[in-house]
């Protein structure tokens, strides 16, 4: 287990050696752009870091202080840190606002570190150099209380927290699949930062009570940091180094796919009553699955017509006062915004097919009606995507409806709703 672990930290150093000189590249190409020259000394600052950890005892020994690797490597975890969200920061804008971020963000730096110095100057090591345990390498795995790693942990616990708060904040905004996926494994990294800050304060508190608990409890520590690490590695250059790898393409595609399983309930529902929109025979089964894996985006496209192809033929149908009913039912249930939005027209779209599907005629009330779906116009790019995500909304919410009215219908929805009924009756008329 020991072995595995140190094995996966020194993968993960060869990696980021090679994703630091290959951002190094791209800073020589662009060396005024802030988001890369904060995103590069993240890399290369925990890098090195990864780099001292195996080289703790030789760079003691060559120095001559001992646990001086510990605290460098310590220093440049924070560097990174800081590092990482000036990135995320810079990212967003490059206003005063986040320069007055930065500012703040490089005093406290400044100061834990001259804190870990202080400390570091101050206190006492363990052992010597000469140490039985020292020389042979297993100090470096007993559990490790020193004064600044207290200081270390608690800057580095706020950092990867702003991180994650950085991260998910942007992540909602990003447009590009990659750079969205990205900030998202950026976001589980820090989560790992987190867990590698518990993971070290309970492998000090168990040293202190199990003195015999420390290799499980560094095997564990390092662990979660070199996840951590990795994570963020790949989260951070993932939108550069992806793209060579057809990677947006793969996510693209099975965006699509995703895309059509959502919108495919409502598509059916629509083909059941207006069969006669379905732009092509639908296959079935094995086929069909074929057919969609083939070319999604063809699939998601026929998809979306039919179903404003349906909007369309339904509109007479649909009720204004079927939607102020729904709108006061969704608010009285605590919808509100986009979810109550696509509630109420879903609810207008079930009440429009189930009356067409009974032979009724139109609605006298229809004209009142705004323009349905509520989602963007029809068109390309955002608008088309937008519009998409609008009817999975509303493919959603129908499914929702459908239920509920398949509840209300039933022997056992009939008999609440007469009990509820009665209940009424008596309370308006004081009887108890």
């Amino acid at each position: 287990m020991i072995s595995i672990v140190r094995n996966l930290m020194i993968g993960v150093t060869l990696v980021c050696w090679l994703m630091s000189l290959y951002k190094l590249r791209d800073l020589a190409r662009a060396p005024h752009y802030r988001p890369l020259r904060a995103l590069c000394l993240a890399l290369v600052g925990v890098t090195v870091s990864l780099t001292i950890q195996p080289f703790m005892p030789a760079l003691d020994r060559a120095i001559g202080v001992l646990d001086l690797g510990r605290a460098l490597a310590n220093c440049l975890t924070l560097v990174s840190a800081t590092a990482a969200q000036a990135f995320l920061l810079h990212m967003t804008g490059n206003d005063e606002r986040v320069r007055r971020q930065m500012r703040r963000r490089t005093v406290a730096l400044t100061v834990c570190v001259a804190a870990i110095a202080v400390l570091f100057a101050l206190t006492p090591a363990g052992a010597d150099l000469d140490d039985p345990r020292v020389v042979s390498g297993r100090y470096y795995g007993e559990p490790f209380d020193a004064p600044f790693l207290f200081v270390y942990l608690g800057h580095l616990g706020w950092s990867v927290t702003q991180v994650a708060v950085l991260a998910g904040r942007y992540a909602r905004e990003a447009g590009r699949p990659l750079l969205r996926a990205g900030l998202r494994l950026i976001v589980a990294g820090a989560a790992w930062g987190l867990l590698y800050v518990v993971a070290k304060l309970a492998a000090i508190a168990a040293g202190a009570l199990w003195p015999d608990s420390g290799l499980i409890s560094d095997a564990v520590v390092v662990f979660t940091f070199t996840v951590s690490i990795l994570l963020i590695l790949i989260g951070s250059t993932l939108p550069s180094w992806g793209p060579l790898l057809r990677l947006d393409r793969v996510w693209g595609r099975a965006r699509a796919v995703a895309d059509h399983h959502r919108l495919r309930p409502l598509q059916v529902a629509v083909h059941r009553v207006l069969p006669e929109i379905a732009l092509l025979p639908e296959p079935r089964g094995l086929a069909g699955l074929v057919a969609v894996l083939r070319d999604p985006y063809l699939r998601r496209v026929r998809a979306t017509v039919e179903i404003l192809d349906g909007y369309a033929t339904l509109r007479p149908w649909m009720s204004a006062a079927v939607l102020t009913a729904a709108r006061d039912a969704g608010r009285r249930a605590g919808l509100t915004g986009d979810r109550l939005a696509a509630t109420v027209e879903a609810t207008v779209l079930a009440a429009a097919l189930d009356a067409r599907a009974a032979g009724a005629p139109p609605t006298g009330d229809h004209d009142e009606l705004p323009d349905l779906p509520a989602g963007p116009a029809d068109g390309s790019g955002e608008e088309a995507a937008g519009q998409v995500a609008w009817l999975i909304a509303v493919a959603r919410a129908h499914r929702q409806v459908t239920r509920q009215r398949a509840r209300a219908s039933s022997p056992e929805g009939i008999a609440g709703r007469d009990v509820t009924e009665e209940r009424n009756v008596e309370e308006q008329h004081g009887v108890r």
